[in-house]
């Protein structure tokens, strides 16, 4: 009997969006009138604001409404951040293993990237002593995903400090990819960069409700963007047509306000997984990874199989129906990424498949 397919290969949760942010979307459509209409003539895009600057004051600094710039998702904020603070020859600097998503964008822009590594020695952690080798003239942004995708790295407080000092030194923006920040386990804790002395005023907040709220196919983000950036990422929004549907808006300002009660119970069955997932993947022979600090993604070394990771993954999907992320994408082929966007049941099948799998190698 074929066995079921599982997919893993992008990180989609396994939930819908909490009952309450359904049901504010669906008042919102069948009342009619501004919640269907263009929001620029209604009030919802500010309601929507205010409930942003509400929301981010409990995280990090405070802001005004006019700071917050709504997307139609996450990655249109992220592609305004990037497109308001650099331009075709300048660099950025990155870390790497990176998030896919930074490079497709700027290799479409014309940027450099300048990728400092993330070492498994450290946890996936930045070698702080050499940050100063990846920075040159051309330089004019930091980008930073943190918790970072694929690592689950959460950068310190100190760490953060020093990036910071380096940018306040060279004046380069910073473009803070936050999507996962309520996804931290303990003993860690997320630092909102712009919340350090001197980084408010240069960090432009990528945010999105796709991961914290389980709704990657509603469309919604947003960016936190200072005075300086504001004008040229109003003008790259309206070129790319980045307005989310107003009825969303009304939906997000209900996520916000209300309880934090949903984010917990994910926060603490992503921990779940984690923690059966990890152990487990190092028990496999040939397989290893660590106990990633953020996010819901295991970063598996598989080196020792000695095959690219497109290659591994092709196969496992062939033998096993099983399919995952080639490492390749974020900038090390020879590891496989993992989303735990899946019950413990269904990562305990997945690990078998797995084993069933490396045996063949």
């Amino acid at each position: 009997m074929p066995k079921d397919f599982i997919n893993l290969s992008g990180g989609d949760p396994d939930v819908e969006a909490p009952s309450w942010v359904i049901e504010a979307a669906i008042k919102s459509i069948k009342k009619g009138g501004p919640g269907t209409h263009y929001s620029h003539v209604t009030s919802i895009p500010y309601e929507f604001q205010n409930s942003v600057v509400k929301y981010y004051s409990t995280i990090g600094p405070k802001y005004e409404t006019k700071d917050v710039l709504p997307t139609a998702g996450g990655s249109a904020a992220l592609y305004i951040a990037l497109a308001s603070t650099l331009k075709k020859g300048d660099e950025a600097l990155l870390w790497n293993p990176v998030y896919a998503g930074h490079p497709w964008i700027l290799d479409e822009m014309g940027i450099k990237m300048n990728l400092a590594p993330l070492n498994p020695e450290t946890n996936y952690h930045p070698d702080l002593e050499t940050l100063e080798n990846y920075i040159t003239p051309k330089t004019k942004a930091i980008i930073l995903c943190n918790p970072a995708n694929p690592t689950g790295t959460v950068f310190t407080k100190n760490e953060l400090k020093a990036i910071g000092d380096h940018a306040i030194d060279k004046d380069l923006a910073i473009i803070s990819d936050e999507i996962y920040l309520h996804y931290v386990y303990p003993p860690h804790k997320f630092t909102a960069p712009s919340s350090l002395p001197g980084l408010k005023e240069r960090t432009i907040n990528v945010m999105s409700f796709s991961k914290t709220y389980s709704m990657t196919g509603w469309r919604l983000g947003y960016s936190i963007i200072p005075e300086t950036y504001m004008k040229k990422a109003q003008a790259v929004a309206r070129m790319i047509a980045a307005r989310p549907a107003t009825f969303t808006l009304e939906a997000g300002s209900a996520a916000l306000n209300g309880n934090f009660k949903y984010i917990e119970e994910r926060r603490n069955e992503y921990q779940k997984r984690r923690d059966y997932f990890i152990p487990a993947i190092n028990q496999m022979e040939g397989l290893s990874t660590h106990l990633f600090e953020g996010a819901f993604y295991a970063w598996i070394n598989a080196k020792s199989v000695e095959l690219k990771s497109n290659d591994f993954i092709n196969r496992l999907k062939e033998k096993e129906n099983v399919e995952l992320s080639p490492g390749g994408m974020f900038g090390d082929d020879t590891y496989i990424r993992v989303p735990l966007t899946q019950p413990v049941s269904v990562l305990k099948d997945v690990i078998e498949r797995m084993k069933k799998f490396m045996n063949t190698l």
